[in-house]
């Protein structure tokens, strides 16, 4: 279809880039019951949009997901190449869609995370996957908040750079579709992994890896202040499109 070939398109641009992300933001909203059916409708709206190369060129990635225990709670991951590219978007017709439905009052609550991956070093960026993420929505996905204590973000780091980069491997963890590592923009002892897998079993199998030991080691050695999981899918949303391949 002609949405499949723009989003085809858009990936092999961005692929052929190594891409830092100056700014995206992880919004969570939670809408009201009998408006669901009509968020979704504006989400795709918005999302497609946002994938098409043309209409938002600075527009690097936006998933849609759903909480699994609260079938009213959404989360937006979207990503930008920097703020100049993140506030074009909210010129855009197809963000209108969402903007239109947040005004008619369906929203009961909003809060929005600014996080980034640019200053997250390395020879390559490494931290934003631009490998692609499969053509099947996700079944199973954690979004991970982490506080690092300050002298223990370098070790921190290079144990995420073990985990993330075996992650994206297919041979050493087929199940996994993508794994980013996101930076607070407001906290830079702050961090969000967002990992989504083809569904719980995979999920678990990745427990089991040589590239995750990476990082349950480091969390063994106490370098973790504090962490919260919000376990979220979107293979739930129909249509397919609610996960960018």
């Amino acid at each position: 279809c002609v949405v499949s070939r723009v989003m085809k398109r858009k990936s092999e641009v961005l692929l052929s880039e190594e891409v830092s992300v100056q700014s995206a933001v992880l919004v969570t909203v939670d809408i009201k019951p009998d408006r669901v059916d009509d968020f979704l409708k504006a989400m795709e709206v918005d999302i497609k949009g946002s994938r098409d190369l043309e209409k938002d060129p600075g527009c690097l990635r936006f998933d849609l997901l759903r909480d699994r225990e609260d079938p009213q709670m959404f989360f937006f991951y979207e990503a930008y190449k920097d703020d100049e590219a993140a506030a074009f978007h909210k010129t855009t017709a197809h963000y209108k869609a969402w903007a239109d439905f947040k005004a008619s009052g369906g929203v009961a609550n909003q809060s929005v995370v600014k996080v980034e991956t640019a200053s997250i070093s390395g020879d390559k960026p490494w931290a934003f996957q631009m490998e692609d993420s499969g053509a099947d929505p996700t079944a199973s996905a954690v979004l991970v908040t982490v506080e690092i204590k300050p002298d223990r973000i370098n070790d921190f780091l290079k144990a995420m750079e073990v985990d993330v980069k075996g992650s994206r491997d297919k041979k050493a963890d087929p199940g996994c579709f993508r794994f980013d590592l996101l930076r607070h923009r407001d906290d830079q002892n702050k961090f969000v992994f967002y990992e989504a897998y083809k569904d719980d079993a995979a999920a678990a199998f990745h427990k089991t890896t040589e590239h995750y030991k990476a990082w349950a080691d480091f969390k063994s050695t106490g370098g973790v202040a504090s962490q919260t999981v919000s376990k979220v899918e979107n293979a739930s949303i129909p249509g397919a499109w609610a996960f960018q391949p």
